[in-house]
């Protein structure tokens, strides 16, 4: 990508398949820090990549094709989540209702839980707990990823777990 600009001789499908795989796992870890959801962040890396397939022609042009992207993602996942927020039923008016199972409770609560444990931590140790559980990267790929040594991987995880353990007992776990 000289300048920001493609190459004349690509089709329109080229040069939409040389941005989707510059970019698209970039978008996907900003849509993930919003969502904090895989299948959310996926939607919005999809919803983004439609975008930007229709304005293809004035994005190939622009300078800061990741820039755009990633705003575009970040607009898209703030959406979602309004959206979703607004689907979402009170749960106390649910709960009175008897509509909700109680294995639904439980399970919204533990999530409820563990994205507040999530929260406490920095950023580098959220991405590498994610990188490992969720993704399972192993701890060579992490530490290609975040440019340090397998080591210093290996006692984020640790020291991650063991703050966690920490946190975990002050706060109670749910019932």
């Amino acid at each position: 990508m000289n300048n920001g600009r493609e190459p004349k001789g690509r089709s329109q499908e080229e040069n939409f398949y040389v941005l989707y795989n510059a970019y698209n796992k970039s978008i996907y870890y900003s849509a993930f820090s919003i969502t904090k959801e895989h299948y959310l962040a996926q939607d919005v890396v999809q919803e983004t990549f439609l975008k930007a397939y229709r304005l293809l022609d004035d994005l190939i042009i622009y300078q800061n094709k990741e820039g755009w992207l990633k705003r575009t993602a970040r607009n898209i996942a703030i959406d979602l989540y309004r959206r979703r927020r607004r689907e979402i039923p009170d749960s106390n008016a649910a709960v009175d209702a008897g509509a909700i199972e109680p294995e639904i409770i439980k399970q919204y609560i533990e999530k409820e839980f563990i994205g507040e444990l999530l929260s406490q931590l920095n950023p580098l140790q959220r991405q590498t707990l994610t990188l490992v559980y969720e993704y399972g990267y192993s701890h060579e790929q992490i530490a290609c990823l975040q440019q340090t040594t397998v080591s210093a991987v290996k006692s984020v995880i640790h020291r991650t777990k063991r703050k966690l353990r920490h946190t975990s007992l002050q706060v109670g776990e749910p019932n």
